[in-house]
């Protein structure tokens, strides 16, 4: 038996290695880039994973307690037998604290959707009880690994109880404004393969250094916990005490409480209250009552991706017909409607004197890295996180075949954009990582600048990459030109150059955004917004001027788009990348052709369509696998648009299908990794006013969507079959 003084000394140590050694590898493969253990996940699960090591921390904590009492000569067995006897100063106002913010944000989760008054409370009632649960077994978790503790370290474990209640409410303030889950934000920060905090903030609009953000979180956490040891502290509070097994019989008893809400729930609720009511959650506490994802499941194989053929080369090359200058304009978060003569009055102009026809326009995602992607891949964006998985693994990935395309044609590329590619692996996935195949690659500065002056030199970025593609075009040779620009200031912060006049004076200049709007706030932030495209139609109209006074106006393609829309409250959000709805997914798609092309009005069209459409001016060949269709040649029916989502939001709608007026969505498991699904299901059709539909077999389902969209699964799919005909 070890001396009792000696093992006294080495009870710390124990418990601090065990903690140590628990969170050892989640720090070498998030922190550090490193390898991953079998037990962390992939890339891309940040928040995931710091769920994990909180409990893998408590666990080892506990399990290096354990190992101390064996080698002090206590008996486990007694000293657990002790342990959930002991009278413990119960934390019941944390306890009820968290279990009400876990209430009052599982509430946000349900809204949108089509319950009853009588389903949603039963699907409440059952959610505060599977919140009492989880809160429970944590309050368990914290108090074994602080028991196992040597008396000074014991409240160490609630400093990760106080984390609770203050990541619920950051979790509460994510869905109120992006109807998005925060673990959806923070998954984000190391999917490029290591922690990147300060990308995704700037990528935000929010114009703080991450070590800001950091030091903010830890010292709300701490505060959070002194409040709480505070309040334990007072005799009003701290009168109520029960041995620990009362507990594990109390949560017992919530659980099957859980238990028969889903029980009974199965026997009256309708099917979509079931579906909506368990899949639009992450945690559960029980198995066995998991309702299918959609209305029916589809086995499917998605069309691979359009490559490039070497064989194939450029007609053309004489500077006329078949080499025109090529002008892609991407402007962030702009939707179709916002392109309107009261503070775009150029652009409007343009689109209806010297743009094709076309209806309803839509992008490819609901987010920019995703939206760029499909634009200049041609492809739908299922296959982006296995590219940019490949570009973070090997650091290399092959140039979109459209750009090769170009370089055979003897096209002379040049990229300008004011955002950092470097986010969400933007440059690699759209562009490529052969830098060189492009004469100009312009992005956003980088360093200490980048975080003090990003955002308000947005403008005055952009102003330079216009000057700089001007002063190119100068000295560059009449056709086989191709320019892409990308403008930020439309992006939430919506900001314009300080020599602008913006059209409206009476906007939002306030920061942040209000969680309860009133129609004037809506309206006034919508107006910052408005002064913002004013500020793009402006500089869009002083580079159309200048190709004019050039002479290279006539002979070239111009295509001004966004890269997604923009939502304000439409649907109870704000921004983008929370949905597949229109406002987020809708955007203005102008494109000027040559001088001479025909082309014929469309119903609608999307990002997908436009590299089929400028191979088709090129006169080169058709390539399998390309999803859009060109505006070049004439269509009958309205054919399928179709968009991928970024982040499912609370929805978890991946994929949403839209023609005339219809909406099609679809979810599947796992919706972001690293190639396409196998098996799909389908969400909802949606009619053109929002009427709900009720078909009751899968064969019913199948119908309608081939009767609303005939043309989406051969374009879509090699294999389209309904899976099964059951529930």
């Amino acid at each position: 038996m070890m001396n009792r003084k000696l093992s006294e000394s080495w009870h710390g140590p124990f418990w601090l290695v065990g903690a140590a050694l628990a969170l050892l590898p989640f720090f070498v493969a998030v922190g550090l880039n490193g390898p991953r253990a079998p037990w962390v996940l992939e890339a891309g699960r940040f928040g995931d994973n710091v769920i994990l090591a909180i409990w893998w921390g408590l666990g080892g904590s506990a399990l290096g307690g354990l190992i101390w009492i064996k080698l002090s000569g206590h008996t486990m067995i007694g000293s657990f037998r002790l342990w959930c006897a002991e009278r413990h100063q119960f934390h019941w106002m944390w306890f009820i604290l968290s279990v009400g913010v876990f209430g009052f944000h599982n509430y946000l989760f349900l809204e949108g959707f089509r319950f009853t008054p009588i389903e949603k409370m039963s699907t409440m009632f059952g959610r505060v009880l599977t919140g009492a649960v989880i809160v429970g077994i944590y309050w368990l978790a914290c108090g074994l690994s602080g028991a196992l503790a040597p008396k000074k370290m014991r409240r160490w474990p609630w400093v990760v109880a106080a984390f609770l209640p203050f990541v619920m409410l950051a979790d509460f303030v994510a869905i109120l404004y992006w109807k998005n889950p925060i673990i959806n934000l923070l998954n984000m920060l190391d999917e490029m393969g290591s922690f990147d905090l300060g990308s995704n903030l700037a990528s935000s609009g929010v114009p703080v250094p991450p070590w800001a953000v950091v030091f903010g979180f830890l010292l709300v956490v701490w505060i959070f916990y002194l409040l709480f040891h505070w309040l334990a502290a007072r005799n009003w509070v701290s009168c109520l005490k029960m041995p620990r097994w009362f507990l594990l019989v109390f949560l017992s008893g919530l659980w099957g409480g859980v238990w028969a809400e889903k029980a009974v729930g199965t026997s009256w609720k309708s099917r979509n209250a079931q579906r909506w009511g368990h899949n639009v959650y992450d945690v559960h506490v029980i198995a066995g009552f998991e309702p299918p994802l959609g209305v029916a499941r589809f086995n499917v194989k998605f069309h691979p991706k359009a490559m490039f053929e070497a064989g194939e080369l450029a007609v053309g090359g004489d500077g006329k017909v078949n080499s025109p200058d090529i002008f892609i304009i991407m402007v962030e978060s702009t939707r179709q409607d916002a392109i309107a003569p009261e503070h775009a009055p150029f652009l409007s102009d343009f689109r209806d004197n010297e743009c094709q026809k076309i209806g309803k326009t839509w992008a490819s995602s609901n987010s920019t890295a995703l939206s760029w992607y499909g634009l200049f891949h041609g492809a739908l964006p299922v296959f982006w996180a296995g590219d940019k998985a490949k570009s973070v693994s090997e650091s290399k990935l092959e140039t979109p075949f459209w750009f090769l395309d170009l370089q055979q044609a003897k096209y002379r590329m040049e990229i300008r954009t004011v955002c950092d590619l470097s986010y969400r692996n933007m440059g690699s996935t759209s562009f490529g990582t052969n830098q060189g195949l492009f004469e100009v690659y312009e992005q956003s500065l980088a360093g200490d600048i980048h975080w003090q002056d990003y955002y308000d030199q947005i403008p005055q970025r952009e102003k330079a990459a216009f000057t700089s593609a001007m002063e190119a075009l100068k000295v560059a040779p009449s056709g086989g030109n191709f320019h892409f620009i990308a403008l930020d200031s439309t992006h939430y912060g919506y900001r314009w150059h300080e020599d602008f006049e913006p059209p409206y004076s009476d906007f939002h200049d306030e920061a942040g955004v209000p969680g309860f709007p009133s129609d004037e706030d809506i309206a006034s932030i919508k107006r910052r917004y408005h002064n913002s495209v004013a500020w793009v139609d402006f500089q869009v109209k002083e580079f159309v001027e200048e190709l004019k006074n050039q002479g290279r106006y006539d002979n070239s393609v111009i295509i001004v788009t966004g890269d997604h829309g923009e939502e304000f409250y439409e649907n109870g959000s704000w921004f983008h990348s929370s949905s597949l709805l229109p406002a987020q997914t809708q955007v203005p798609i102008l494109i000027k052709w040559p001088k001479g092309v025909e082309a014929p009005p469309q119903a609608s069209a999307s990002h997908l369509d436009l590299l089929p459409s400028l191979r088709d001016l090129l006169e080169l060949p058709k390539v399998p696998g390309m999803l859009g269709c060109s505006l070049l040649k004439a269509s009958g029916a309205e054919r399928t648009q179709m968009s991928f989502a970024c982040n499912t939001g609370v929805s978890g709608v991946c994929m949403a299908w839209y023609r005339d007026g219809w909406v099609a969505t679809f979810v599947w498991e796992n919706p972001f990794s690293y190639g396409p699904p196998e098996e799909i299901h389908l969400d909802d059709i949606i009619g053109p006013d929002g009427s709900v539909l009720t078909q009751e077999k899968p064969s019913e389902w199948l119908a309608l969507l081939s009767e609303k969209f005939p043309d989406a699964p051969e374009r879509l799919f090699s294999k389209f079959n309904l899976a099964t005909e059951g529930p």
